[in-house]
């Protein structure tokens, strides 16, 4: 039996470590999840089979926690149970971020603050635990460690388990990507097999979703973020029509690509949202009258069907045609002063000229006098250590080696920046994955018959999570877009052999929770404690039979 007061003493104690993403603190969460994990008996005699794993050049030296459960050494089967550990900051908390973190007081101070209909109902009812992280993620890990202590203890699948903590998912997703080598490996040395990854994130709750019913979900959305770098030609404000405004490229842009519905995709039953624009500026730190010589915008793309070169493709005509647009608005301001004051302004009509990272980055290399990836780690290593988030490095590195490329006439780069979230949906008609969904078939007949609780199958987990990095589609083409990610291997670990050799059934079987990073972040005490757990039971010993 699991043992609930146990579970959700866990819990508690992990919520209380403020492991908040980005920050100094994050790491602490690692040491507590460290720490329970040798309190199993198992572990205290197996003490290497926990470990800290580091990531690559992390500026916060921030670790992955693993710990590796061999319950049949006769057999290399394997489960992987994972999520993250980290959350995000307690803002929305007002003045009461410093109870935050305590599960019990929290759950009784929400009165204090402003709550929907929703939030009063669940806060009214007392069945619903509050507090950040409870949900998103921290009772998932507790979780763990009690299905981990269980099957150390009874011993009955015919194979093993192993467990992996991963940072960084609030902000870039740095700990999964270090992960994924860290599975490749773990095969490599010990033979491992695996047969599925299981994400115990709570799943969202979303307008499909049923009050009476819980869910798991088979695939994962992604995300791409393209970013638009406009090198414009400086003018005097008395001369306008003799330069290109970056601002006026990267608004022309602006209308063709901010929801756009035309990069809006479908897939069983899922459809995404349109682009928005997450960013946009120009990049003159000073005031004069010449006007701006750079700008740059970034845009969030949802996907469930992305096809990497068309993806390309399709950013390339958008940015041609805002330049030709911009030339368009240039000539028809021209021809109406010309009216109106009867005088012809000088006018430089530039000629379109769109390019992708990888391009200026080669016309860079060539004419750089030097280690060229050297001189561009300092530069990154440089602005990591002002602390400056990842997208805003992304921005400064496309600019100085687009100067450093030799151009020096107007364009549009395209480059995609971190974080990269590639959709997946496993192959049905691979064997583990027809094992996998007829486990799950089984699950939710157990669900119904021993709890009386309707469990259902969604395709794809709407939300970004981890299960997007368990197996690209190895019918598309990759590389393209790859070669175009800024900062890998400087300041992003995008680990391309490693994610086209980790190919996994995945699925999202997680809590019911609510509101994620809002005050009002929530978790369901019933369905968490007395039914998830041992459903999760029956799911491994399924899938180890």
């Amino acid at each position: 039996m699991i043992d609930k007061k146990r579970l959700y003493d866990n819990m508690k104690r992990l919520v209380e470590v403020p492991s908040v993403s980005g920050t100094d603190q994050e790491i602490q969460g690692a040491y507590k999840l460290q720490e329970i994990l040798l309190e199993i008996p198992y572990f205290q005699e197996h003490k290497d089979n926990v470990k800290l794993v580091p990531l690559y050049n992390d500026p916060l030296n921030r670790v992955i926690v693993t710990a590796y459960l061999e319950c049949c050494p006769n057999s290399k089967k394997t489960v992987i149970l994972t999520g993250h550990y980290d959350v995000v900051d307690v803002e929305e908390f007002g003045n009461l971020q410093d109870d935050a973190y305590d599960v019990e007081k929290i759950s009784k101070e929400m009165e204090k603050l402003a709550l929907d209909e929703d939030a009063e109902k669940d806060y009214k009812s007392g069945e619903w635990l509050f507090g950040r992280g409870t949900a998103d993620m921290k009772f998932g890990h507790a979780m763990c460690m009690e299905l981990l202590r269980y099957f150390s203890e009874k011993g009955d699948i015919k194979g093993n388990i192993l467990y992996t903590a991963v940072c960084g998912e609030e902000t870039n997703s740095e700990g999964m990507l270090r992960a994924v080598p860290f599975f490749n490996q773990m095969t490599e040395e010990k033979g491992l097999d695996y047969q599925a990854l299981l994400l115990t994130e709570c799943y969202t709750v979303d307008d499909k979703a049923k009050e009476d019913t819980r869910y798991m979900h088979m695939g994962a959305s992604g995300k791409i973020m393209p970013m638009f770098f406009f090198a414009g030609e400086s003018t005097h404000g008395e001369a306008p029509f003799m330069g290109m405004d970056p601002n006026l490229l990267s608004a022309e842009l602006f209308t063709r690509m901010t929801m756009d519905v035309d990069f809006c995709q479908s897939a069983r039953g899922e459809s995404t949202p349109p682009p928005v624009c997450l960013k946009n500026q120009d990049l003159k730190t000073t005031y004069s009258v010449s006007t701006p010589m750079y700008a740059a915008s970034y845009y969030n793309v949802i996907t469930v069907d992305l096809n990497p070169e068309e993806a390309m493709e399709k950013l390339k005509k958008i940015a041609y045609d805002s330049f030709e647009a911009a030339n368009v608005v240039y000539d028809d301001r021209a021809l109406a002063y010309e009216k109106k004051f009867g005088v012809s302004p000088q006018r430089h009509r530039p000629t379109p000229c769109v390019k992708t990272f990888s391009q200026i980055s080669e016309e860079a290399r060539k004419h750089y006098e030097g280690n060229y990836d050297e001189y561009v780690g300092g530069l990154i290593k440089g602005w990591q250590a002002e602390k400056l988030e990842m997208q805003d490095i992304a921005i400064k590195a496309v600019k100085r080696i687009y100067e450093l490329s030799g151009n020096n006439k107007p364009t549009i780069v395209i480059s995609i920046i971190p974080p990269y979230y590639p959709d997946v949906y496993p192959d049905t008609t691979d064997p583990k994955v027809k094992n996998l969904l007829a486990c799950m078939d089984d699950v939710m007949d157990y669900a119904m018959s021993e709890y009386n609780t309707k469990l259902e199958e969604r395709d794809y987990y709407m939300g970004l999570s981890d299960l997007s990095y368990t197996g690209l589609d190895g019918s598309k083409n990759f590389d393209d877009l790859f070669k175009n990610v800024v900062g890998v291997n400087q300041m992003y670990s995008l680990p391309e052999d490693d994610l086209k050799k980790f190919v996994v059934p995945g699925i999202v079987l997680g809590g019911y929770g609510k509101d994620f990073h809002k005050s009002t972040e929530r978790l369901n005490k019933k369905y968490n404690f007395e039914i998830l757990p041992y459903l999760y039971i029956h799911l491994i010993k399924s899938l180890l039979k």
